[in-house]
């Protein structure tokens, strides 16, 4: 049997697989999904502001300022990563702006404190990801001429490439630093597409598919090992397995969009990952690979000296000072002196 008959054929089952789902999510009520907060208190304990989008939305984020009497070097947007809220950033937030930095982070829609509590864990307009980024960076700069990096964790970055390639002229920013950015999940085009459009019509939760602990082991999983487990899973901020078909379906369709933007940008790049990061075998692409995909002329791969460095090392006690260490360094070197395109 020729090869497209049997991707034909596995397409038509893998959408029959979908079927009873699809059934299921109609008959526990679909439409909207409201999101089960967790319990307890987040894991940083940090003031939570607001801003407007253009679509009038409002949106919690956090900030970091520089103590007086530091000098400015820069601005820098940070973009938390999936079922992560901005107050992750706290650690780094704090330790950069200590030397220097603005660092700003606002929650994505559909998690973190986002206030439109019916759209947490369901959100899945990626595209207005992409533009709150935008928005919230030049709100954030007020006008003012500072070097303005992106960063983003896990798909975080990939919301952060997908913003910095879409700034255009001055808008743009200098430079980007992306924390274990997958880009491209192990599922073949020919399955991804009908399985990701039967999503977007799903408000199942994940966890009451797989059981919520095997969804919470799951995410223990790609955590490292010293981060104060406890609260992170307690933390009302997270979603913990309260996330639809149609959430995931969004973060999809993110790395889909930027499959083909590391060959359009030309500015400063530092990809980190830490050496035993699980969401590495889920990537077509090995974070080597992933740097080759860069046209930047100045780009960077760092591996995390630690063995034990897993996926989130901006919480993880272990690893995280190297990793500060290593980011203010990098920054120090594009933005410190004013880097432009």
């Amino acid at each position: 049997m020729p090869l497209t008959s049997k991707r034909k054929m596995l397409g038509r089952g893998s959408l029959g697989l979908l079927l009873p789902v699809i059934l299921a999510s109609c008959l526990t009520g679909g439409g909207r999904f409201q999101k089960r907060m967790g319990e307890g208190p987040p894991l940083y304990d940090e003031p939570v502001l607001k801003w407007q989008a253009s679509d009038k939305a409002v949106v919690p984020y956090c900030r970091w300022l520089p103590p007086k009497g530091v000098s400015q070097k820069g601005l820098l947007i940070a973009v938390p990563g999936m079922d992560e809220p901005s107050v992750d950033w706290a650690q780094l937030g704090r330790h950069l702006s200590a030397r220097g930095y603005e660092v700003y982070s606002s929650d994505l829609r559909g998690q973190g404190k986002d206030f439109d509590s019916p759209e947490r864990g369901n959100y899945h307009r990626w595209t207005r990801w992409v533009e709150d980024v935008n928005e919230f960076a030049a709100q954030a700069r007020g006008g003012r001429r500072l070097p303005v990096a992106y960063m983003g964790h896990s798909l975080g970055g990939m919301v952060a490439l997908a913003a910095a390639s879409q700034a255009k002229g001055a808008a743009a920013p200098d430079a980007l630093v992306l924390y274990a950015p997958a880009f491209v999940l192990a599922f073949p085009p020919w399955f991804a597409r009908p399985a990701a459009r039967s999503a977007q019509l799903l408000s199942l939760n994940l966890a009451r598919v797989t059981g919520p602990a095997v969804f919470k082991l799951m995410n223990r999983n790609l955590v490292s090992n010293e981060v104060d487990e406890a609260a992170w899973e307690r933390s009302s901020d997270r979603l913990s397995g309260g996330m639809s078909f149609r959430y995931v379906s969004a973060c999809l369709g993110v790395g889909q969009h930027v499959r083909e933007l590391p060959g359009r940008w030309t500015s400063p790049v530092l990809l980190e990952y830490g050496q035993s990061d699980k969401t590495i075998p889920m990537s077509q692409r090995s974070p080597e690979r992933i740097l080759g995909m860069f046209k930047s002329q100045d780009k960077e791969l760092w591996w995390h000296p630690n063995p034990k460095a897993n996926h989130d090392m901006l919480n993880d006690r272990l690893v995280r000072k190297e990793m500060l260490a290593k980011t203010s360094a990098w920054l120090d070197k594009r933005l410190a002196g004013g880097a432009s395109r």
